[in-house]
């Protein structure tokens, strides 16, 4: 296996060298962003069994440039194969070939790209932050009128009324769930004290990323981008936790953590933040619910698309992800 490079890197090599060469006096933009762990800088050399190696975004009329780039690129490119299969396929593997090769080099039309990836100009709680993270990430190789740049910039975070409404929500989904850590394990049921651990954590690395303005990545990178946070710490002691109270203790410390954070940010009115008993059944909780108040004025903690659901068959399709944020987010009807 040749020396692995993260693949960013190996991309704009690749465009640099061996692809922009091809293009002529083509208008052009070129960059690597979308999809793939090397866009959001998480690729490590398992990452090269699939959507991995020479690949490249270029943003123009086609007229015949991925048809001439089959039969001159080369077949490899600093030792990785430029030929990927199954040719045209969801998923893709390099692999060697005798024939042209069929490379992972996107020709499209900028607006056709974006399009595809968040619909026509949705609303912001209608985008999915892995989407954002897509747009925002990887790299741009070539953009001399500064077009991709221009967007990557209006969707490098929200406005400020709107990031204040999702993390208000994010709060609010916290205080849903946050006494049930004890009142499971004061029944007997570790396992179900275990399962809403884990989904208080889940929402709290989302928390950290959405505080430090950093969209949160899909599930399988979660952990992955919130690992060189101090406050992560807690998030793997709550998930290890065999003791309950030890459990809960390591959430508090975490919930504490977020709360100064919140203060720090000033988009609300300060709150008290030390944990403390939930009522009088004593089980220890931040009260996320202040918080929550607090961000929201009083609005309804329907949230973005990724607090509405975690469906892949929703959060994969822009015109989905736009009906049910609008229909989870318009008026009740009366009566």
């Amino acid at each position: 296996m040749p020396e692995f490079r993260p693949g960013v890197d190996l991309s704009r090599r690749f465009y640099l060298e061996a692809v922009r060469p091809l293009l002529g006096d083509r208008p052009h933009l070129a960059a690597r962003i979308g999809s793939g762990s090397d866009v959001l800088g998480f690729d490590t050399p398992r990452s090269t069994d699939h959507d991995w190696g020479p690949r490249l975004d270029l943003f123009m009329d086609d007229d015949g440039i991925t048809e001439r780039l089959r039969h001159e690129l080369p077949k490899r490119f600093l030792g990785w194969s430029t030929h990927f299969v199954p040719p045209g396929a969801r998923v893709r593997s390099m692999a060697d070939t005798d024939g042209p090769v069929d490379h992972y080099v996107t020709v499209t039309r900028l607006d056709s790209w974006v399009r595809a990836r968040i619909g026509d100009d949705p609303d912001w709680p209608a985008i999915p932050w892995q989407r954002l993270a897509e747009i925002t990430g990887g790299a741009v190789f070539h953009d001399p009128d500064g077009e991709l740049t221009a967007i990557r910039a209006r969707y490098a975070w929200y406005p400020e009324d709107v990031w204040r409404y999702v993390l208000g929500c994010q709060w609010a989904r916290i205080g849903e769930q946050e006494s049930f850590v004890g009142r499971t394990a004061e029944l007997g049921d570790d396992t179900g004290s275990r399962v809403v651990t884990a989904r208080i954590v889940r929402d709290l690395a989302r928390l950290f990323l959405l505080q430090q303005r950093r969209w949160p990545p899909y599930g399988k990178w979660l952990g992955t981008a919130t690992r060189s946070d101090p406050a992560a710490k807690h998030l793997v002691v709550a998930l290890s936790a065999d003791d309950a109270e030890l459990r809960s203790s390591a959430l508090c410390d975490a919930y504490e953590e977020a709360a100064r954070r919140q203060n720090a940010l000033g988009l609300c009115p300060p709150q008290e933040t030390h944990r403390r008993p939930f009522f009088d059944r004593g089980y220890p909780v931040i009260d996320a619910g202040r918080f929550a108040a607090a961000l929201l004025g009083g609005a309804p903690a329907i949230g973005s698309i990724d607090q509405i659901t975690d469906s892949i068959d929703v959060i994969g399709r822009p015109d989905i992800c736009i009906a049910v944020s609008n229909a989870a987010r318009s008026p009740r009807p009366e009566g």
